[in-house]
Protein backbone atom coordinates (compact mmCIF):
# COMPACT_ATOMS: atom_id res chain seq x y z
CA UNK A 1 0.00 0.00 0.00
CA UNK A 2 1.22 3.85 -0.75
CA UNK A 3 1.02 5.75 1.98
CA UNK A 4 1.45 8.99 1.58
CA UNK A 5 0.23 12.87 3.61
CA UNK A 6 -1.57 15.45 2.19
CA UNK A 7 -0.41 19.05 2.58
CA UNK A 8 -3.50 20.64 4.04
CA UNK A 9 -1.85 18.82 6.80
CA UNK A 10 0.35 21.22 7.90
CA UNK A 11 -1.90 23.91 6.77
CA UNK A 12 -1.69 25.77 10.21
CA UNK A 13 2.26 25.98 10.08
CA UNK A 14 3.33 25.77 6.72
CA UNK A 15 0.67 27.95 4.81
CA UNK A 16 2.09 31.42 4.88
CA UNK A 17 -1.66 32.49 3.91
CA UNK A 18 -2.51 30.37 7.45
CA UNK A 19 0.36 30.57 9.45
CA UNK A 20 -0.55 30.72 13.37
CA UNK A 21 3.14 32.38 13.58
CA UNK A 22 2.15 35.40 11.39
CA UNK A 23 0.50 38.75 12.65
CA UNK A 24 -2.64 38.49 10.41
CA UNK A 25 -3.29 35.40 12.63
CA UNK A 26 -4.10 36.89 15.66
CA UNK A 27 -6.67 38.86 14.05
CA UNK A 28 -8.51 35.58 13.29
CA UNK A 29 -11.29 33.83 15.75
CA UNK A 30 -8.55 30.93 16.73
CA UNK A 31 -6.49 30.25 19.15
CA UNK A 32 -2.71 30.19 19.20
CA UNK A 33 -1.08 26.38 19.43
CA UNK A 34 -0.52 25.53 22.70
CA UNK A 35 2.06 22.67 21.44
CA UNK A 36 4.40 23.14 18.12
CA UNK A 37 6.76 19.77 17.52
CA UNK A 38 7.85 21.26 14.28
CA UNK A 39 9.41 24.19 13.46
CA UNK A 40 7.84 25.90 10.37
CA UNK A 41 9.31 26.63 7.07
CA UNK A 42 11.86 29.68 6.86
CA UNK A 43 10.42 31.10 3.54
CA UNK A 44 7.53 30.39 1.61
CA UNK A 45 9.53 29.50 -1.49
CA UNK A 46 10.60 26.21 1.16
CA UNK A 47 7.31 25.05 1.45
CA UNK A 48 7.70 22.12 -1.07
CA UNK A 49 10.60 21.06 0.13
CA UNK A 50 9.86 21.31 3.46
CA UNK A 51 6.69 19.02 2.90
CA UNK A 52 9.11 16.57 1.23
CA UNK A 53 10.94 16.64 4.82
CA UNK A 54 8.29 15.86 6.21
CA UNK A 55 6.99 13.21 4.21
CA UNK A 56 10.44 11.44 4.49
CA UNK A 57 10.42 12.18 8.45
CA UNK A 58 7.14 10.21 8.70
CA UNK A 59 8.48 7.43 6.43
CA UNK A 60 5.68 8.04 4.16
CA UNK A 61 5.99 8.06 -0.11
CA UNK A 62 3.57 9.61 -1.58
CA UNK A 63 2.69 13.44 -1.14
CA UNK A 64 -0.27 15.70 -2.79
CA UNK A 65 -0.48 19.43 -2.76
CA UNK A 66 -1.86 22.19 -4.87
CA UNK A 67 0.93 22.44 -7.33
CA UNK A 68 0.78 26.65 -7.55
CA UNK A 69 3.06 26.38 -4.45
CA UNK A 70 5.89 25.13 -7.51
CA UNK A 71 5.48 28.33 -9.00
CA UNK A 72 6.98 27.85 -12.30
CA UNK A 73 8.05 25.03 -14.60
CA UNK A 74 11.47 24.91 -13.70
CA UNK A 75 10.70 24.76 -9.53
CA UNK A 76 7.96 21.97 -10.54
CA UNK A 77 11.06 20.44 -12.77
CA UNK A 78 12.97 20.17 -9.69
CA UNK A 79 11.20 19.52 -7.16
CA UNK A 80 9.19 16.74 -8.91
CA UNK A 81 13.52 15.14 -9.66
CA UNK A 82 13.40 15.55 -5.83
CA UNK A 83 11.00 13.72 -4.70
CA UNK A 84 12.07 11.05 -7.28
CA UNK A 85 15.47 11.07 -5.74
CA UNK A 86 13.58 10.60 -2.26
CA UNK A 87 11.25 7.36 -3.73
CA UNK A 88 8.33 9.66 -3.27
CA UNK A 89 5.41 10.00 -5.53
CA UNK A 90 3.99 13.38 -6.06
CA UNK A 91 0.35 13.90 -6.23
CA UNK A 92 -1.12 17.52 -7.92
CA UNK A 93 -3.94 19.15 -6.99
CA UNK A 94 -5.62 22.76 -8.39
CA UNK A 95 -8.60 24.64 -6.94
CA UNK A 96 -10.65 25.13 -10.19
CA UNK A 97 -14.47 26.38 -10.37
CA UNK A 98 -15.77 23.40 -12.98
CA UNK A 99 -19.14 24.68 -12.34
CA UNK A 100 -18.06 28.15 -14.61
CA UNK A 101 -20.16 29.25 -17.41
CA UNK A 102 -18.96 29.17 -21.09
CA UNK A 103 -17.51 33.00 -20.63
CA UNK A 104 -15.65 32.38 -17.74
CA UNK A 105 -14.21 29.39 -18.38
CA UNK A 106 -12.96 29.46 -21.79
CA UNK A 107 -11.55 27.55 -23.88
CA UNK A 108 -8.27 25.61 -23.18
CA UNK A 109 -5.00 26.35 -25.57
CA UNK A 110 -1.61 26.41 -24.89
CA UNK A 111 -1.47 29.29 -26.47
CA UNK A 112 -3.88 31.31 -23.52
CA UNK A 113 -2.62 33.68 -21.70
CA UNK A 114 -0.88 31.63 -18.59
CA UNK A 115 -2.34 31.36 -14.94
CA UNK A 116 -0.38 31.99 -12.18
CA UNK A 117 -0.74 31.05 -8.30
CA UNK A 118 -0.36 34.18 -5.89
CA UNK A 119 0.02 32.86 -2.15
CA UNK A 120 -0.46 36.79 -1.02
CA UNK A 121 -4.02 36.39 -2.49
CA UNK A 122 -4.78 32.96 -1.25
CA UNK A 123 -6.96 32.56 2.20
CA UNK A 124 -9.58 30.82 3.66
CA UNK A 125 -12.05 31.84 1.47
CA UNK A 126 -10.01 32.17 -1.63
CA UNK A 127 -7.71 29.87 -3.77
CA UNK A 128 -4.75 32.06 -4.63
CA UNK A 129 -4.93 31.25 -8.59
CA UNK A 130 -5.15 34.19 -10.99
CA UNK A 131 -5.95 33.00 -14.64
CA UNK A 132 -7.80 34.83 -17.73
CA UNK A 133 -10.00 32.10 -17.55
CA UNK A 134 -10.48 28.95 -15.26
CA UNK A 135 -9.69 26.83 -18.00
CA UNK A 136 -6.12 28.67 -18.39
CA UNK A 137 -6.02 27.73 -14.23
CA UNK A 138 -6.69 24.14 -15.06
CA UNK A 139 -4.05 24.08 -18.06
CA UNK A 140 -1.59 25.79 -15.97
CA UNK A 141 -1.76 23.19 -13.29
CA UNK A 142 -1.64 19.90 -16.12
CA UNK A 143 1.59 21.44 -17.25
CA UNK A 144 2.86 21.78 -13.92
CA UNK A 145 2.39 18.53 -13.14
CA UNK A 146 3.93 17.03 -16.41
CA UNK A 147 7.12 19.22 -15.58
CA UNK A 148 7.02 17.88 -12.17
CA UNK A 149 6.26 14.58 -12.78
CA UNK A 150 2.98 14.13 -10.78
CA UNK A 151 0.73 11.32 -12.63
CA UNK A 152 -2.62 12.66 -10.82
CA UNK A 153 -4.06 16.21 -10.83
CA UNK A 154 -6.92 16.42 -8.46
CA UNK A 155 -9.75 18.99 -9.97
CA UNK A 156 -10.89 20.56 -6.65
CA UNK A 157 -13.46 22.64 -7.36
CA UNK A 158 -15.03 22.84 -3.49
CA UNK A 159 -14.56 26.49 -2.66
CA UNK A 160 -17.33 28.89 0.14
CA UNK A 161 -18.05 31.25 -2.90
CA UNK A 162 -18.63 28.40 -5.44
CA UNK A 163 -21.96 27.05 -6.43
CA UNK A 164 -22.50 23.46 -4.54
CA UNK A 165 -25.19 20.83 -5.14
CA UNK A 166 -27.60 23.37 -2.56
CA UNK A 167 -27.41 26.56 -4.48
CA UNK A 168 -30.18 27.36 -5.83
CA UNK A 169 -28.88 28.81 -8.74
CA UNK A 170 -27.76 27.30 -11.70
CA UNK A 171 -29.92 24.33 -10.72
CA UNK A 172 -28.20 20.63 -9.50
CA UNK A 173 -28.72 19.09 -12.97
CA UNK A 174 -27.44 22.35 -14.74
CA UNK A 175 -24.14 22.25 -12.16
CA UNK A 176 -23.47 18.83 -13.48
CA UNK A 177 -23.67 19.34 -16.84
CA UNK A 178 -21.55 22.20 -17.04
CA UNK A 179 -18.70 19.86 -15.16
CA UNK A 180 -19.06 17.67 -17.41
CA UNK A 181 -18.64 19.78 -20.78
CA UNK A 182 -15.78 21.63 -18.78
CA UNK A 183 -13.93 18.60 -17.78
CA UNK A 184 -14.24 17.31 -21.54
CA UNK A 185 -12.42 20.33 -23.27
CA UNK A 186 -9.19 19.18 -20.79
CA UNK A 187 -9.27 15.72 -21.61
CA UNK A 188 -6.98 16.35 -24.98
CA UNK A 189 -4.26 18.03 -23.41
CA UNK A 190 -4.41 15.21 -20.19
CA UNK A 191 -3.87 12.59 -23.04
CA UNK A 192 -1.35 14.53 -24.33
CA UNK A 193 0.92 14.84 -21.33
CA UNK A 194 -0.12 11.53 -19.58
CA UNK A 195 -1.98 13.29 -16.50
CA UNK A 196 -4.97 11.61 -15.11
CA UNK A 197 -6.93 14.27 -14.05
CA UNK A 198 -9.85 13.44 -10.93
CA UNK A 199 -12.75 14.78 -9.96
CA UNK A 200 -12.49 15.42 -5.76
CA UNK A 201 -15.83 15.65 -3.83
CA UNK A 202 -14.74 18.29 -1.82
CA UNK A 203 -17.65 18.91 0.51
CA UNK A 204 -19.84 20.23 -2.47
CA UNK A 205 -21.10 17.07 -4.48
CA UNK A 206 -21.89 13.85 -3.54
CA UNK A 207 -19.97 10.71 -5.24
CA UNK A 208 -23.50 9.54 -6.55
CA UNK A 209 -23.58 13.09 -8.34
CA UNK A 210 -19.41 13.17 -9.62
CA UNK A 211 -19.07 9.50 -10.55
CA UNK A 212 -21.85 8.83 -13.39
CA UNK A 213 -19.44 12.42 -14.87
CA UNK A 214 -16.86 10.03 -15.16
CA UNK A 215 -18.70 6.89 -16.67
CA UNK A 216 -20.44 9.01 -19.17
CA UNK A 217 -16.90 10.35 -20.22
CA UNK A 218 -15.45 7.13 -20.04
CA UNK A 219 -11.98 8.35 -20.58
CA UNK A 220 -8.83 6.37 -18.94
CA UNK A 221 -7.79 10.07 -18.03
CA UNK A 222 -10.41 10.80 -15.73
CA UNK A 223 -10.84 9.14 -12.51
CA UNK A 224 -12.00 10.14 -8.91
CA UNK A 225 -10.09 11.19 -5.51
CA UNK A 226 -12.04 10.22 -2.64
CA UNK A 227 -11.89 12.09 0.71
CA UNK A 228 -13.36 10.01 2.93
CA UNK A 229 -14.89 11.98 5.46
CA UNK A 230 -16.49 14.83 2.68
CA UNK A 231 -19.36 12.61 1.91
CA UNK A 232 -20.39 13.70 5.77
CA UNK A 233 -21.00 17.10 4.73
CA UNK A 234 -23.43 16.49 1.31
CA UNK A 235 -25.54 13.98 3.47
CA UNK A 236 -24.21 10.66 1.76
CA UNK A 237 -23.19 7.80 3.67
CA UNK A 238 -19.25 7.45 3.23
CA UNK A 239 -19.19 3.54 3.04
CA UNK A 240 -21.57 3.78 0.46
CA UNK A 241 -19.65 7.06 -1.65
CA UNK A 242 -16.48 4.29 -1.16
CA UNK A 243 -18.72 1.14 -2.62
CA UNK A 244 -19.72 3.59 -5.35
CA UNK A 245 -16.46 5.28 -6.93
CA UNK A 246 -14.26 2.18 -5.82
CA UNK A 247 -13.61 1.37 -9.43
CA UNK A 248 -12.26 4.83 -10.47
CA UNK A 249 -10.46 6.07 -7.14
CA UNK A 250 -7.07 7.05 -7.99
CA UNK A 251 -6.21 8.28 -4.27
CA UNK A 252 -8.04 9.04 -1.46
CA UNK A 253 -7.77 11.75 1.37
CA UNK A 254 -7.58 9.93 5.20
CA UNK A 255 -9.17 11.81 7.95
CA UNK A 256 -11.50 11.41 10.22
CA UNK A 257 -14.99 13.54 11.62
CA UNK A 258 -16.70 13.08 14.87
CA UNK A 259 -21.18 13.40 14.05
CA UNK A 260 -22.98 15.02 16.69
CA UNK A 261 -26.14 15.02 16.05
CA UNK A 262 -27.57 17.79 18.68
CA UNK A 263 -25.54 20.26 20.64
CA UNK A 264 -26.77 22.36 22.87
CA UNK A 265 -27.72 25.22 20.57
CA UNK A 266 -30.14 22.59 18.88
CA UNK A 267 -27.83 21.92 15.60
CA UNK A 268 -25.99 19.22 14.50
CA UNK A 269 -22.15 19.71 14.26
CA UNK A 270 -18.86 17.91 12.36
CA UNK A 271 -15.60 17.51 14.42
CA UNK A 272 -12.37 16.94 12.86
CA UNK A 273 -10.63 13.86 15.21
CA UNK A 274 -7.36 11.54 14.87
CA UNK A 275 -8.45 8.49 12.25
CA UNK A 276 -9.83 6.02 14.24
CA UNK A 277 -11.64 8.26 16.94
CA UNK A 278 -14.37 9.54 14.93
CA UNK A 279 -17.26 8.57 12.90
CA UNK A 280 -15.87 7.40 9.95
CA UNK A 281 -15.46 4.00 8.78
CA UNK A 282 -12.21 4.74 7.90
CA UNK A 283 -11.13 0.66 7.98
CA UNK A 284 -13.99 -0.49 6.10
CA UNK A 285 -13.79 2.11 3.48
CA UNK A 286 -9.80 0.63 2.64
CA UNK A 287 -11.22 -2.70 2.79
CA UNK A 288 -13.66 -1.73 0.56
CA UNK A 289 -11.61 -0.12 -1.82
CA UNK A 290 -9.35 -3.34 -1.62
CA UNK A 291 -12.09 -5.53 -2.71
CA UNK A 292 -13.95 -3.35 -5.53
CA UNK A 293 -11.10 -1.47 -7.20
CA UNK A 294 -9.97 -3.07 -10.43
CA UNK A 295 -6.03 -2.23 -8.97
CA UNK A 296 -5.86 -1.47 -5.63
CA UNK A 297 -2.16 -1.50 -5.30
CA UNK A 298 -2.78 1.21 -7.53
CA UNK A 299 -4.20 3.54 -5.18
CA UNK A 300 -1.90 6.33 -3.22
CA UNK A 301 -3.51 7.01 0.50
CA UNK A 302 -2.77 10.39 1.85
CA UNK A 303 -3.27 11.05 5.24
CA UNK A 304 -5.15 14.61 5.83
CA UNK A 305 -5.34 14.91 9.42
CA UNK A 306 -7.06 17.97 9.91
CA UNK A 307 -6.62 19.82 13.35
CA UNK A 308 -7.55 23.56 14.94
CA UNK A 309 -4.58 25.27 15.09
CA UNK A 310 -4.46 25.20 19.37
CA UNK A 311 -3.67 21.35 19.11
CA UNK A 312 -0.37 19.80 17.88
CA UNK A 313 -0.80 18.31 14.67
CA UNK A 314 2.22 15.84 14.98
CA UNK A 315 0.26 14.60 17.45
CA UNK A 316 -2.92 13.64 15.94
CA UNK A 317 -0.67 12.56 13.19
CA UNK A 318 1.88 10.13 14.60
CA UNK A 319 -1.94 8.53 16.03
CA UNK A 320 -3.60 8.68 12.75
CA UNK A 321 -0.56 7.30 10.78
CA UNK A 322 -0.62 4.10 13.95
CA UNK A 323 -3.89 3.52 13.65
CA UNK A 324 -3.83 3.35 9.39
CA UNK A 325 -0.76 1.28 9.59
CA UNK A 326 -3.01 -0.79 12.17
CA UNK A 327 -5.94 -1.35 9.61
CA UNK A 328 -3.21 -2.06 6.38
CA UNK A 329 -1.95 -4.86 8.33
CA UNK A 330 -5.17 -6.30 9.85
CA UNK A 331 -6.38 -6.21 5.81
CA UNK A 332 -3.07 -7.80 4.48
CA UNK A 333 -3.62 -10.84 7.04
CA UNK A 334 -6.91 -11.16 5.99
CA UNK A 335 -5.96 -11.12 2.12
CA UNK A 336 -3.11 -14.11 3.04
CA UNK A 337 -5.52 -15.87 4.87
Amino acid sequence: MRLGLSADTYRWIAYPWMRADRPAFRASSHYAPHILSVDPPNAEADVPNWLLDRVVAHGLNALTMDLGLLGSGDRAAAFGARCADAGVRLLGSVSVDLVAGSDRWGRPSAAAPRARFDPTKAGVLTSGWIGDSESSIAVTAIDLAAEAGAPILSLVHGQPDRPNRYSPRPVLDDQLQRIESNVRTLLPLAAETRVTLALEPHMDYRCAELVPIVEAIASPHLRLVLDVASPLAVTEDPLDAARLSAPYVVATHLRDMRVQALTEIATGALFHTPIGEGHVPVDQIMATLNDLSPDPTAITHCLKIVTRPEHDVETWLGASLATIRDYASLNASRGAA
